[in-house]
């Protein structure tokens, strides 16, 4: 009797310790409950290959890759098969800068000139009080996305071309006030390895980072990858087909923003990467240098949504990582978007807890209901949407803006004859475009993106439309001329036929000049 009674004494001790603010408690998952999570999202979005991992107490229980890496070629999905990890790239940027902080060699809060002296910004005292933190925090004052189409969708600007035209984007706020988030101050930043180390920033990755952890499956050196059978490939929905589409990052050379976004891994050796941060840096780095990854450097506003379904008090983001907490847990987190490729990376601490997802088709709704399902369900947490819920709001968004743009009146004369539009425009940054005419009217190329060209047709006014001859891009564009007060035009301007446009063919940051 006296040992019935004292487990139940404990177990009241137990309940309520568990019960306790601070206490926290994690469901166990196992990987067939993984599996009809997976099977569900793929089937919802038209995912044709994913590849999810989970990290438990510490322990890596679930790494398996699903459906094929090709609709054109097959090939299974395994934990080995790589995928583009995209803007999940940025955390490894600001790890090996960690990594130099540690040696010595570099300080947060130097000035980018003093590694970089070329570097300029649009405003002298910016210049000098830019530091490396401000490299990695998004709050340099630019607007979003601005300067992308130097590496998206064609990424053949080098790093050093980027770093000597930064001094041409304008901001729309001041310095180190707000988040907005932006590409190239992280290609900026991977050259600074170089300049202090004299290695590559991708011999770099391999010898302090890749091979210490053993990550055999992860690179930023992609020719060494070109000939691997074991790759995914992109995939998309277009005109509500699923479909292979070209790969954006060529393997066969080192893209400009591989710092930025061009880093190929597996799901192994994602779950390695992230078992070094659950244990604070592991073996590659100390605890204290580690901690200043995952410190908010740039606040972000908390909607009343996230306060009230997400119990959210905060927002930010540190170098290379977004935090937050959820329920009364801080997560860190980042998502990854190339064409055809997305992944997402989530990592709660306090519970020992992370997940893994990579997948070759470009849906972001898809990775966000895996990661929610997964999380909600390790949590105990039951408010999110489900996948078919999610997807029938995105679809309904989608469906209104086609039918908007199909509403679209253009055709007509222009007011002044075609070959009055015609010659080559340069912009500061995205260089040369030419106007020119063929049979259909007048045609625009893009000198420095070779899949940006495409057919205009006349609109409005001094205003054309360019359909873009690759259908991949789903971005169309406004293309609107500019006269002088003699009736001659100068210039142009560009903005985004849609809203739904992804905010890195920033077309709307350029005003090339009639040369």
């Amino acid at each position: 009797m006296n040992k019935i009674v004292n487990r139940i004494i404990l177990f009241k001790f137990v309940l309520f310790i568990g019960m306790l603010p601070g206490t926290l408690w994690a469901k166990d998952i196992q990987s067939p409950e993984i599996d009809v999570m997976v099977k569900e999202v793929m089937e919802t979005f038209s995912v044709p290959g994913m590849a999810v991992g989970v990290i438990e107490h510490g322990q890596i229980i679930h790494e398996k890759g699903y459906g094929v890496r090709s609709l054109n070629d097959g090939g299974a999905v395994d934990e080995n098969t790589y995928f583009g990890i995209a803007s999940n790239s940025k955390g490894f940027t600001a790890t090996a800068l960690a990594l130099l902080v540690e040696d010595g060699k570099i300080n947060w809060n130097d000035p980018v000139k003093k590694y970089l002296p070329e570097f300029q910004m649009w405003d002298p005292y910016i210049t000098d009080h830019f530091t490396i933190r401000d490299l990695l925090s998004h709050h340099t004052g630019l607007p979003l996305g601005s300067g992308d189409l130097m590496w998206w969708p064609d990424a053949n600007y080098s790093p050093q071309e980027v770093i000597s035209k930064m001094r041409f984007l304008m901001p729309d706020r001041e310095f180190r006030t707000t988040y907005a988030y932006n590409n190239l101050p992280f290609i900026v930043a991977g050259a600074i390895i170089p300049a202090v180390t004299g290695q590559s920033y991708e011999d770099f990755l391999q010898k302090r980072i890749f091979e210490p952890l053993k990550m055999e499956r992860c690179t930023a050196n992609t020719p060494m990858m070109a000939n691997d059978p074991n790759v995914a490939e992109p995939h998309a929905v277009l005109d509500g087909k699923l479909q292979q589409i070209k790969r954006y990052l060529r393997l066969d050379t080192v893209v400009g923003g591989a710092a930025a976004a061009g880093i190929e891994c597996s799901v192994n050796d994602l779950l390695k990467w992230e078992k070094m941060h659950l244990e604070g840096g592991g073996t590659i780095m100390k605890k204290e240098t580690h901690n200043a990854l995952w410190q908010v450097n740039t606040s972000i506003d908390v909607t009343d949504k996230q306060i009230a379904q997400d119990k959210t008090h905060f927002r930010g983001y540190g170098l290379g990582y977004n935090l937050n907490d959820y329920h009364g847990v801080k997560v860190i987190s980042h998502g990854g978007a190339l064409v055809g490729m997305y992944s997402y990376l989530v990592m709660i601490p306090e519970l020992d807890f992370a997940v893994a997802i990579i997948t070759n088709q470009q849906s972001g709704d898809a990775y966000t209901a895996l990661k929610n399902m997964i999380i909600n369900y390790v949590m105990d947490v039951k408010n999110s949407e489900t996948p078919k819920q999610i997807f029938e709001k995105s679809e309904q968004a989608r469906l209104a803006e086609v039918k908007r743009l199909a509403g679209l009146k253009e055709g007509g004369n222009a007011p002044l004859p075609l070959n009055a539009y015609t010659g080559t425009y340069k912009d500061n940054w995205w260089d040369d475009i030419k106007i020119s005419e063929n049979g259909n009217g007048l045609y625009f190329t893009s000198m420095r993106s070779p899949s940006l060209r495409g057919q205009m047709v006349h609109f409005r006014e001094n205003t054309f439309i360019v359909r873009w001859d690759d259908r991949t891009h789903e971005a169309d564009s406004y293309v609107l001329f500019e006269d002088d007060k003699n009736g001659k035009i100068k210039s142009f301007s560009m903005k985004a036929l849609s809203n739904r446009t992804d905010f890195s063919y920033d077309f709307h940051h350029v005003h090339p000049i009639k040369q």
